[in-house]
């Protein structure tokens, strides 16, 4: 991305981040320091006007979001570049920085990774331990508690990791060929999804693995059945990564995008996270879900399209599997602007659509409560994956960095000051210090 671009488009309206949550939840909050516009040149005509989730669930029956700390980035003047007025963070997201570290570090560590190749040069080894540099917290690791704020503690944890996983292997399918990455996916995935006892021979990655998927498991005796389709997406995800064809309609290649970018993963994640027990198989809810799969995957390419065709011009990627460029070849538009003022104008009527689809159901379908707060926390999960992509330097990198000046009122929200860098040290809730490494 042009730096001075997404500079200036920060500049319009200088961010304030003291007025991203209430002033009850702004100490809990974790610390921001990137803010990416994946659409800095925005045409005045498409400005986005907040809608939130229809108010069909009463507020009586929304102990299931308690978990969830509410962030306004529309008033923290960031350039959050959706309608979905619903995002939220988890107040558990140091646990769920610390689950996703703690994977990090044995996937670097352990021995077997470091001579696993998967690419260019590049062992998985090496992978983690890019991931692990400092403000590791700011790439992808805060993606669980924006997406799954109203998981309890210890499924937190368990989406944490399982998205380091999910994470991981799109930046292998990103950097690698088939011949070389087949292998290593089909030996994980028949792990993950072959539970056995723990053998001598077993590795700290290979039991924190298990005890990971055992932990998915064991939670549907708890409550909700989703455990075990979590794992199942994730099999089938890491099966689906890169393209078999050229893409004739805009349709086809979301529909193989939702398979790509894990979109059916998500969808499971999310019933996990609330202890659900819905259908997702329900017809009455079929168009709703592909619109959700539809915008997590337009969010993805939108947030990372410049990221990309950077890697793509340079030769660090063989591939551009993104919709700006779908768009582009397919409307043969001569300019990327265009093409990206484009593909956001059908992400705000995907938006528009998901809502008219709310209105229909609420109208036409006898939903009862359980699938209302489902379909509200996949809402609120667009509208996280979207406030993830804008503040995670994955995507923005140092062109996104946010001056000191905006923090929140010059301080720090607690384990994230600098004097105890995150790879040091953690604080939980209760003000109790604990090592990391």
């Amino acid at each position: 991305m042009d730096q001075q671009t997404n500079a200036s488009s920060l500049n319009k309206e200088r961010p304030c981040l003291s007025r991203l949550a209430a002033v009850q939840d702004s100490s809990d909050i974790s610390q921001i320091k990137f803010a990416h516009d994946p659409v800095p040149n925005l045409p005045s005509y498409l400005d986005a006007k907040d809608v939130p989730f229809p108010k069909v669930v009463d507020k009586a029956t929304r102990r299931f979001q308690r978990h969830g700390l509410r962030v306004q980035p529309r008033e923290a003047k960031l350039p959050y570049r959706s309608t979905l007025d619903a995002a939220n963070e988890s107040r558990f997201w140091r646990q769920a920085l610390e689950g996703s570290r703690m994977l990090l570090q044995l996937l670097a560590d352990d021995h077997s990774t470091t001579d696993i190749m998967v690419g260019r040069g590049v062992t998985m080894a090496k992978l983690a331990q890019r991931e692990l540099r400092p403000e590791f917290e700011h790439r992808f690791c805060k993606a669980t508690s924006y997406m799954y704020p109203f998981a309890d503690e210890e499924r937190t944890k368990l989406l944490a990791a399982s998205m380091v996983m999910m994470f991981l292997f799109d930046d292998k399918g990103e950097e690698t060929s088939d011949s070389t990455l087949k292998p290593f996916v089909e030996d994980f995935v028949n792990r993950i999804n072959n539970f056995k006892d723990h053998s001598a021979s077993d590795s700290l990655l290979q039991r924190h693995t298990d005890a990971v998927m055992l932990g998915f498991r064991n939670a549907d005796l708890v409550a909700g059945n989703a455990g075990k389709e979590v794992i199942d997406m994730m099999s089938k995800s890491f099966r689906h990564m890169r393209p078999k064809m050229q893409f004739r309609s805009l349709r086809q290649y979301l529909q193989f995008r939702h398979d790509n970018v894990g979109a059916n993963y998500v969808l499971a994640a999310v019933k996990f996270s609330i202890c659900s027990n819905i259908d997702l198989s329900d017809p009455r809810l079929n168009r709703y879900l592909t619109l959700v799969k539809d915008h997590l995957a337009i969010i993805n390419d939108m947030a990372s399209y410049d990221k990309e065709k950077l890697d793509f011009d340079s030769g660090a990627s063989t591939d551009m599997i993104n919709i700006v460029d779908v768009i582009q070849q397919i409307m043969s538009l001569t300019d990327t602007n265009s093409a990206k003022t484009m593909a956001y104008a059908y992400q705000l009527q995907t938006e528009a659509w998901l809502i008219e689809e709310l209105r229909r159901l609420e109208n036409e379908e006898q939903l009862d409560l359980e699938q209302w707060q489902y379909l509200e926390a996949t809402y609120v999960c667009a509208a996280g994956n979207v406030f993830f992509s804008m503040t995670s330097s994955r995507y923005g990198g140092e062109a996104a960095r946010l001056h000191p000046s905006y923090d929140l009122n010059s301080t720090t929200a607690p384990g994230m000051t600098k004097k105890r860098p995150l790879n040091d040290l953690m604080e939980d809730r209760a003000g109790k210090l604990i090592r990391t490494q």
